[in-house]
């Protein structure tokens, strides 16, 4: 998750994320001076790093990366410091109002401008090219989402694209013909009718209350938008993104999907669907680790393409915190996690897609039973969520109505048009 928002996070929760992240750039957090931010080259001492994190699936890669940078390095120790995705953000914010943040920790694009215009994140320029990071091995969008006004702050350590995972025994169960890169969305509902038994308890599709992992990719297909061209205003009231949430909200409608009453203790994407009781679940590729060890017969197709084909790609950075006590040697650990050594790693764990370029196949490798080539393929055509300064709260506010609508509180066609104007609250 990445983004990655989970169903199963209450709204509160999550507008607490976004509230702290946004807060950075609003209150009494020090503002360092970007001139000032320049580290003191590694000079070979003893010395101790934190390197915070989030996710508990990619814990045993962190830990493989960490112990061959120690290989390198052997007078650099490194912590690392999970603190689950719930508590991560409030936790970052706070730490680094109060002078005790993690030396080297995960950002997400969303949040990138908020503490790059704080002040908060440490300039890495000086250690790309040159014999140090090489950013042209990452792709140009993925490298673009952390910059800030020109300066890099960050490298993609992976990416990810959105895909449709199915069940193929649920689909032969029913004589449904799997889906393929053809799939429009009437294939998609279709399929999602025939393959629902409701006295069986299962449903023919998994919509999650996911921005990334669900309603951006079918907005940017009707060939919609989120945001102006400037990011100053939120416009999924136009008529694009309204038919595409009147779509999505059919299958709530229709009972084809968990009701949301049901997500919230049985989330769709970690319970229900790997469980056999979902037909067919729009997921993140950092999904696949997960579901090739579960015991339903899971792969994985192109989304089901609307005017056009659209999936969102995003891809999480390593930044470094101004405000550590050893600099250099939090640079000398960036350097390392973005080269091919740290990248392989990450890639043979199964984990995730790692961003540098040619070692995909890694990840391939790991999950050779799945199609999992099409989240590869799907950059071709991925769309870039758009990351005003406010960072993501305003997301959380479209969320919040789009809840409200799935729970049919709001009606479907009302939903697009109460989600701009509450993103546009806060934008």
């Amino acid at each position: 998750m990445d983004s990655r928002i989970r169903t199963r996070l209450s709204r509160r929760t999550l507008v607490g994320a976004a509230g702290a992240a946004s807060a950075l750039a609003l209150t009494g957090l020090p503002q360092t001076s970007l001139a000032r931010a320049q580290a003191t080259p590694y000079d070979g001492e003893e010395v101790t790093i934190t390197y915070g994190f989030w996710d508990s699936a990619q814990q045993a890669a962190v830990e493989a990366q960490i112990a061959a940078f120690k290989a390198h390095m052997p007078n650099i120790t490194v912590e690392p410091q999970i603190t689950p995705w719930e508590d991560y953000w409030t936790k970052l914010q706070t730490s680094v109002a109060g002078g005790e943040a993690f030396d080297v920790f995960w950002i997400n694009s969303a949040s990138l401008p908020v503490y790059a215009a704080s002040g908060s994140l440490l300039p890495i320029d000086e250690i790309v090219g040159d014999g140090g990071a090489d950013a042209s091995m990452f792709p140009a969008p993925l490298v673009e989402m952390y910059s800030y006004e020109g300066v890099q702050y960050g490298l993609p350590r992976d990416f990810d694209t959105i895909a449709l995972f199915y069940n193929k025994d649920l689909f032969d169960a029913v004589g449904v013909e799997y889906p393929t890169d053809a799939w429009t969305w009437d294939d998609f509902r279709a399929a999602a009718e025939e393959l629902t038994d409701a006295e069986n308890g299962i449903w023919g599709a998994g919509l999650q209350t996911s921005w990334q992992e669900n309603y951006y990719n079918f907005i940017w297909q009707n060939e919609g938008r989120l945001l102006n061209d400037d990011r100053t205003e939120c416009v999924v009231n136009e008529a694009e993104a309204c038919e595409a949430f009147e779509f999505l909200t059919g299958f709530f409608t229709d009972e084809l999907t968990p009701s949301i009453a049901i997500q919230q203790s049985n989330p769709v994407a970690d319970t229900l669907f790997p469980a056999g009781q979902v037909a067919m679940l729009t997921g993140g590729s950092f999904r696949a680790g997960a579901y090739s060890q579960a015991d339903a017969n899971i792969d994985v197709a192109p989304l089901p393409q609307g005017r056009t084909r659209a999936t969102a790609i995003h891809g999480l950075a390593n930044v470094i915190w101004t405000g550590g006590q050893n600099p250099g040697a939090a640079q000398e650990l960036v350097k390392f996690l973005a080269g091919e050594e740290g990248e392989r790693i990450l890639g043979e764990s199964g984990a995730t897609i790692p961003a540098y370029n040619g070692l995909q196949d890694q990840w391939l490798a790991a999950a050779p039973d799945m199609n999992l080539q099409v989240f590869i393929d799907a950059v071709d055509y991925s769309q870039q969520v758009p990351d005003p300064e406010v960072g993501f709260e305003w997301q959380i506010e479209i969320q919040g109505v789009v809840i409200q609508g799935w729970s049919g509180d709001i009606p479907a066609d009302q939903i697009c048009v109460q989600a701009a104007e509450a993103a546009n609250a806060v934008l």
